[in-house]
């Protein structure tokens, strides 16, 4: 069991969690997008939040959910963070055939920015509760907090094999996270996106 508890005085950071790192491949699988039609954006969420990841945890290799939204605007604003065991969940004849890796019925059209990344080494994403929120950084530069959690991007090194499977985007190396105050969202950092939790944090 390896437990993190960080503070930042900049940003509030609270504790984050706990991760029980096992054998093979544990990490995280995050989805960004945008949403093209307004008028159709809280149909479009309340399918997401519900029957959808209702599906995912349905697959064998989900461990657990949760989703987002952006307080700032930003290309993609929706960030939906997956807590999977294996990215060999993504060649199971079930992945596919339940819907994994598409929106259901809706045009793909209406998805934009769409892209799919992979994390370790956490076993999972911690839970963001509704009076907190995410904050996740790409960056390393001056004025960023030094005790975020950083993740590791897996890319095709990684994962090769599965290359047929997943249209993975590798571009982020890094990644740091962490559960911080509501308060953190009147007082941004540079480089640091905040989310609002859209659910709360769902387990298989």
């Amino acid at each position: 069991m390896i437990r993190f508890v960080v503070w930042s005085k900049r940003m509030g950071i609270i504790r984050i969690g706990c991760a029980t790192l096992k054998g093979g491949r544990v990490m995280l699988y995050m989805v960004e997008c945008g949403f093209a039609d307004p008028t159709r954006e809280d149909n479009w969420n309340e399918w997401y939040s519900g029957p959808k990841l209702a599906e995912l945890l349905s697959m064998p290799g989900f461990i657990a959910t949760q989703r987002y939204k952006a307080l700032e605007p930003c290309p993609a604003p929706y960030l939906a963070v997956h807590s999977i065991e294996s990215p060999s969940m993504f060649t199971n004849p079930n992945y596919k055939a339940n819907g994994g890796g598409r929106f259901g019925d809706w045009e793909p059209s209406l998805m934009t920015n769409w892209s799919r990344r992979l994390f370790g080494p956490l076993r999972e994403m911690p839970d963001v509760p509704a009076d907190r929120l995410l904050a996740m950084t790409d960056s390393r530069g001056d004025g960023m907090p030094s005790d975020v959690i950083w993740l590791d991007g897996l890319g095709w090194d990684a994962v090769s094999e599965y290359r047929n499977a997943l249209a993975l985007d590798a571009s982020v190396d890094k990644r740091g996270i962490a559960v911080v105050p509501k308060s953190a969202g009147s007082a941004p950092v540079a480089g640091v996106r905040l989310y609002a939790p859209l659910t709360e944090k769902r387990r298989a």
